[in-house]
């Protein structure tokens, strides 16, 4: 599917919106969230919850910035698909340094000497041991990026969840989980922890 068709009278519409009147910009939003979320956004994410997430970023971000949108002569929504784009590419970026994340916590609570087999008695003190090690290196962490991957990648809670849980927007749940990863890292290397080098 191509883009929606425009609003009628448009740029009015947009200039109101932009003006701060919220029925032009709900109607903005009723014209091109279906589409962007439909054609836009579950395709690059292929989760519905996570395009949710981004729609909603997305139009924050354009009611934010509409004052500053010039008009083009094909209107507002090219510029909306670009902004929901740049967002479901940030998530997705995240997202990828979450799944690094988690498989470096997943090598230190569960993967350590599987070469061997182990009775089950002895797995789980080795389990045991190795929880103790990352909560050592978490103890060293700031509280907030400590509790953001307590949250996010160790019970693996929404992001939106986490969000509230932190009481930050979901970008800035982002940022946050992306400085607490680096942190972690820096963290295990200074124990001589092994960790991903993608991480």
């Amino acid at each position: 599917m191509g883009r929606p068709e425009p609003l009628p009278d448009e740029r009015s519409v947009v200039e109101k919106a932009a003006a701060g009147d919220r029925r032009a910009f709900e109607r903005i939003y009723r014209a091109y969230a279906p589409t962007l979320f439909s054609y836009v956004l579950v395709p690059m994410l292929g989760d519905r919850d996570d395009a949710n997430d981004c729609l909603r970023e997305t139009f924050l971000s354009a009611y934010r910035h509409l004052p500053t949108f010039v008009w083009q002569e094909a209107g507002v929504y090219p510029w909306l698909k670009t902004m929901a784009k740049n967002k479901a590419r940030d998530l997705l970026r995240a997202s990828g340094r979450r799944q690094r994340l988690r498989g470096a916590f997943e090598e230190h609570l569960g993967n350590a000497g599987a070469t061997e087999p182990k009775n089950p008695a002895e797995e789980e003190l080795q389990r045991d041991a190795l929880r103790v090690r990352i909560e050592a290196v978490m103890a060293e962490l700031n509280p907030r990026y400590a509790l953001v991957l307590r949250l996010r990648l160790l019970e693996d809670r929404p992001r939106e969840e986490c969000a509230q849980a932190l009481d930050v927007k979901i970008g800035t749940l982002d940022v946050l989980l992306f400085r607490a990863c680096k942190a972690f890292r820096a963290a295990c290397e200074k124990r001589g922890l092994p960790v991903t080098a993608e991480l």
